[in-house]
């Protein structure tokens, strides 16, 4: 079977890890099935590269019911296209369900405006770190369906299948009202504290994905353009850094993804349909369901 695109470009923004992961999985995929790839990461104020492509891939975590607003900027920078084709995948802890449904909406019209035909549209799901991981075993369920979800967009995507969702009335006033969200991580940025274990080593100003943080006399010292990703909380080297508001949304206990990927559940043999999960999971039991109702232990 002849793909029917052969030159791809895959963009990610990412902050803990999680669009990272799945971009990396497009990539191994695509190149596995004879697809020549560009990989690119998007951050406030990086250099753009337009490499010859016939189809986009463009990923995003879901933040406040949005794309970051780096990608936002990524894709008004671009120049206009003709014939390309663009796939649009967002990445949430939740699913495809209520308040995010529109979370592509903005991106795909930008992507349109700038002549591409924007063909796909899907959602991944990965671990939330927002407030609370999901229960037991569903975190390492998540990481072990990555594979099976981009296997499938993939041989959609070559196969010249297209999918377009209907993202729900509400959402996309939940969309709308997700901006003030936005200007409210602007200042809990601003409010990050850092303790007394700082070493002054610079890696959340050098993975800071939004630009906001920088080093001054030796410290880090946050400005107003963080996009509320948790990447420098989570991933300080020293664990020096702390919210100064609204300390509930970071997960107490960390978040890392390769600690996730390696921690086997207990009762490995139960059926994903038979999992007991509350009202808050739901979307992402459909999720895995949609991906195979059995796993690997």
């Amino acid at each position: 079977m002849i793909n029917a695109y052969s030159k791809i470009k895959i963009a990610y923004y990412s902050g803990t890890g999680g669009t990272e992961m799945a971009s990396k999985q497009f990539q191994k995929d695509l190149e596995s099935k004879g697809c020549i790839c560009t990989i690119e990461q998007i951050t406030e104020g990086m250099n753009r590269n337009q490499e010859e492509h016939d189809l986009l891939l463009l990923l995003f975590p879901v933040h406040a019911f949005n794309a970051p607003n780096a990608v936002y900027k990524w894709i008004d920078a671009l120049e206009a296209v003709e014939k390309a084709c663009a796939a649009v995948i967002s990445v949430s802890g939740g699913g495809d369900i209520c308040p995010n449904t529109a979370c592509r909406v903005s991106s795909i019209k930008r992507l349109t405006q700038k002549g591409y035909r924007v063909i796909y549209d899907k959602m991944i799901v990965m671990p939330s770190n927002w407030i609370i991981l999901p229960p037991n075993p569903l975190p390492y369920l998540l990481i072990q369906a990555l594979p099976k979800m981009v296997r499938k967009i993939t041989d959609d995507l070559l196969s010249d299948v297209r999918k377009k969702t209907h993202p729900l009335w509400i959402d996309r006033i939940f969309s709308l009202i997700g901006r003030l969200e936005t200007l409210g991580g602007h200042y809990w940025g601003k409010q990050i504290k850092v303790t007394e274990h700082c070493t002054r080593c610079g890696w959340c100003a050098e993975h800071c994905p939004s630009g906001n943080i920088i080093m001054l006399d030796g410290r880090p010292t946050f400005g107003r353009k963080c996009h509320f990703c948790l990447n420098c909380i989570y991933s300080c080297p020293s664990k020096a850094l702390q919210p100064g508001i609204f300390r509930f949304i970071v997960i107490q206990e960390g978040y890392c993804l390769q600690h996730i990927a390696e921690q086997l559940p207990k009762n490995t043999q139960i059926p994903v349909k038979d999992l007991k999960v509350g009202l808050l999971w739901l979307g992402v039991k459909k999720y895995l369901m949609s991906v195979g109702d059995d796993w690997e232990g």
